[in-house]
């Protein structure tokens, strides 16, 4: 597995859209404020968990100079 598809995992994983409740109780536990709406939050969340899945389910891209195996 490429690191590239470990990126992409672990993307998945903490942007998942339901996770944003916890994204905000966290920034408050921590002492900061997001100043984001929620459908800011939301459609960012999105951005990143559709970026985490290309990272993933992308293949292998070879170079056509590169020599054949």
């Amino acid at each position: 597995m490429l690191l590239r598809q470990r990126l992409g995992i672990a993307m998945l994983f903490i942007f998942l859209p339901i996770n944003i409740p916890l994204w905000k109780m966290v920034f408050e536990l921590s002492g900061n404020s997001l100043t984001w709406g929620d459908l800011q939050l939301f459609f960012g969340s999105l951005t990143l968990f559709i970026f985490g899945g290309i990272l993933t389910f992308t293949p292998e891209l070879k170079s056509p100079f590169q020599k054949g195996d």
